[in-house]
């Protein structure tokens, strides 16, 4: 019976996961990744923000598509190199001035992390790499009038998250 169960037992496949850090900005940032080989999966990211940035706040979304390969083990656990994308979209506030505008953001990096899951269904997963973001910034007297923080140019992406497997 112990071979039998063996045999037919599936890894997981699925993870569906949220970051610990993200609502320390005031963000609320959720994943979905999907296994489709042994090593490798791919992971779709989506957040929301209402994050302030020294005077300029930012309200709004951004989508993240990644692709991970996994080194050792099976996907979607062990240590992984990634690629991502990310889409930005904002409504711009200098809190100052009143000022308003908008922002839209793409870009790109890679990262390295390792997701672990624990027991049967509990996933931890932590990633760290290089980033940058091209943003154009419209209305409200331009980029000038907004610090855009690290929604434009180069900039780190790290993050911890917490999620389910199955």
């Amino acid at each position: 019976m112990l071979i039998f169960t063996a045999g037919t037992a599936q890894a997981q496949q699925v993870t569906l996961k949220a970051s610990i850090l993200s609502p320390i900005v005031k963000t609320g940032s959720f994943f979905a990744e999907y296994a489709f080989s042994p090593q490798m999966s791919a992971q779709l990211g989506y957040f929301q923000t209402g994050m302030k940035v020294k005077e300029t706040s930012f309200d709004g979304f951004g989508i993240t598509p990644e692709v991970r390969y996994f080194f050792f083990g099976e996907a979607p656990r062990g240590l992984y190199g990634a690629g991502y994308l990310r889409y930005q979209d904002f409504t711009l506030t200098r809190e100052d001035t009143q000022a308003t505008g908008s922002l839209t953001s793409f870009g790109g990096g890679a990262l390295l992390g390792y997701q672990m899951i624990l027991g049967k269904h509990f996933v931890l997963d932590l990633f760290a790499g290089p980033g940058f973001n091209a943003a154009t910034v419209s209305g409200g007297g331009g980029e000038e009038n907004f610090d855009l923080g690290t929604f434009g140019g180069f900039s780190p992406r790290g993050g911890i998250t917490v999620g389910i497997a199955f």
